[in-house]
């Protein structure tokens, strides 16, 4: 009985605490509430690596689609268009473009790599039709002295 005793005793006293976390407070694991937390943690960092994830795709789909466009102006594009201005504030080519029209020309805004957009007033695949034609544009009041033939095969656009 006396064995027995000291036995019973420390089993009551375990029975008697409320819970697990005392126990395993003392034995230096994790309690419930830790326990808890860290799986909310796992929820969250989970649930934002997901929006990431998402982010990343979108923005990928957006750079595809910007390529794509860009390839699909490329191919339309005729090889030697008379240049009649390169403009780095969009005002000023937007200008241009609604004055060309007015002069029977056809106005095509290409954009170059170092962010200046250029207005091609006559495209062609033919050089001589291209010179022959900026020629004649000279004779023109919005003509500007900086006119040029550009050859789309010299890859400076886009």
């Amino acid at each position: 009985m006396k064995k027995i005793f000291p036995l019973l005793i420390g089993v009551m006293l375990l029975g008697s605490m409320n819970s697990c976390d005392w126990i395993r407070a003392r034995l230096g694991m994790p309690t419930s509430e830790e326990l808890q937390q860290k799986q909310e943690q796992i929820i969250k960092d989970s649930l934002e690596k997901v929006v990431r994830e998402q982010e990343a795709a979108r923005l990928e789909q957006i750079r595809l689609d910007s390529m794509a466009k860009v390839e699909a102006q490329k191919s339309t594009l005729l090889r030697y268009h008379v240049v009649l201005g390169s403009f780095i504030m969009d005002n000023n080519a937007d200008r241009m473009m609604r004055k060309l029209p007015e002069l029977g020309y056809e106005p095509v805004r290409i954009q170059f790599k170092n962010g200046y957009s250029v207005i091609s007033a006559y495209q062609t695949n033919s050089l001589p039709d291209a010179y022959n034609t900026m020629y004649k544009m000279f004779s023109l009041d919005i003509t500007p002295y900086d006119v040029w033939v550009y050859d789309t095969n010299q890859n400076l656009h886009f």
